[in-house]
């Protein structure tokens, strides 16, 4: 498996349309499997068999397991959006926002379990490289802010951004879940650490 996202390799064979809910079926039983059990559960075959859709049909649109493990991950995951209005504060709790739906809605346990072991590292690393967009957003993000005098001066941006990440997994590892008002929580004990007081 490659750690590399590619999204060409994951394109329908020409003269033969896509069919989206076929599609959709099959993102839907990659990352339930990923949910449930991590990347090494997902298999063309398990896969078929979750989704109800012929492997023939899946091979016709990805060429093995990793193009299919790809196109699910790089389609949940999306691209970063930024806020256009909103205070600081809120831009930068919508943005870890998107970072923690990474880790709970498309990773799910077997996933995180996977990466944190580091069990697959090439899963590891194509996870790592479909989140690095929201990674990086959030983190110049906050050095902008920082440098433009709207959050604390000289802030460690790349280490905000990791001890919010961390805030996710503590949780998770703490109580087996994490709760809804949890982000909220984090938010607010790290914007101490943030905020500008002068």
């Amino acid at each position: 498996m490659s750690g590399t996202l590619e999204p060409s390799s994951t394109r329908a064979k020409a003269g033969r349309p896509r069919q989206a809910d076929l599609d959709e079926r099959l993102e839907a039983a990659v990352l339930t499997l990923l949910h449930e059990a991590g990347p090494g559960a997902v298999t063309v075959e398990r896969v078929a068999e979750r989704s109800g859709v012929a492997k023939t049909s899946i091979y016709r649109r990805h060429a093995n397991r990793d193009a299919l493990l790809t196109a699910a991950l790089t389609n949940a995951i999306g691209v970063p959006q930024v806020p256009r209005e909103g205070t600081v504060q809120d831009k930068i709790r919508f943005a870890l926002g998107q970072a923690w739906r990474q880790m709970g809605d498309v990773l799910g346990p077997g996933g995180l379990a996977a990466i944190v072991g580091n069990s697959d590292p090439a899963f590891t690393e194509l996870f790592r490289a479909a989140l690095r967009p929201y990674d990086e957003a959030l983190v110049q993000r906050i050095d902008d802010d920082s440098h433009a005098g709207r959050l604390r001066p000289g802030l460690d941006a790349d280490g905000i951004v990791s001890l919010m990440l961390g805030a996710y997994l503590g949780a998770l590892v703490r109580h087996g879940e994490v709760a809804p008002d949890r982000l909220d929580r984090s938010m607010e004990l790290l914007w101490t650490i943030m905020a500008d007081r002068g």
